[in-house]
């Protein structure tokens, strides 16, 4: 049961700036998904410098098939995947990736980044196969194309607070927010926030390809269940 429930209790909350659902919050929360992006992560590595050092599998889906390049500090250092691309990261790190190849938007990439805040606590035999699930939709990728930013907090739910949402074809709930609330906040209202997902904005510049947009984060690759 316990690792049935990490399978179905994926949430995600999503800000636009055509966002809907305001959800008033006046309590003082330290950190915001609007703050420089990194340092969520690193704060909580801080705390917990224990984290860090665990590879925790990431799962990235796309809406249809495409490719998942993960980046090791430039564009010629990139790992090309077809989707759903699995690797391992870290707690504290900012990971940069290229989505392209996308039958239903050909000649597109975007390049999200993926802030992990936490890790899971599987079985050891079995972490590979319970990997945090990235599930980018064809509507944050149309927003991201129409030049807004789509951020994501994804979290692990807690049970006694479980969405009464029936999940479909086994994708994740996503409840969408104003774009000023904390979304951070938000989720550790509802549950323990794993990673934060950005997407739009920032392209690469062909003038500087060694800048810091390629990330140079730990990297593992692990077998695709």
């Amino acid at each position: 049961m316990r690792l049935s429930l990490i399978l179905t209790s994926w949430l995600a909350l999503a800000a636009t700036a055509a966002a809907q659902n305001p959800e008033d919050t006046r309590r003082f929360y330290p950190l915001d998904h609007q703050q420089p992006v990194g340092r969520a992560g690193r704060w909580q590595a801080t705390i917990y410098p224990g984290l860090s050092s665990y590879s925790q599998p990431v799962r990235i889906a796309l809406p249809s098939e495409g490719e998942v390049t993960f980046y090791q500090g430039s564009p010629q250092a990139g790992v090309v995947t077809p989707a759903p691309a699995q690797a391992g990261m870290q707690v504290g790190y900012v990971y940069r990736v290229k989505i392209a190849q996308m039958a239903d938007y050909p000649g597109v990439e975007l390049y999200p980044t993926i802030e992990l805040l936490d890790r899971l606590h599987p079985p050891t035999e079995l972490k590979d196969k319970f990997p945090i699930p990235i599930e980018l939709t064809t509507a944050e990728i149309e927003t991201a194309l129409n030049d807004q930013m789509v951020t994501k907090v994804i979290y692990l739910e807690q049970p006694q607070l479980a969405t009464p949402t029936r999940q479909i074809d086994g994708k994740m709930h996503t409840e969408v927010l104003e774009h000023d609330i904390n979304l951070l906040e938000a989720a550790d209202r509802r549950g323990r926030p794993i990673a934060i997902v950005r997407l739009g904005g920032r392209i690469p510049d062909p003038q500087s390809p060694q800048d810091e947009f390629f990330s140079t984060s730990p990297l593992t690759f692990i077998p695709q269940p």
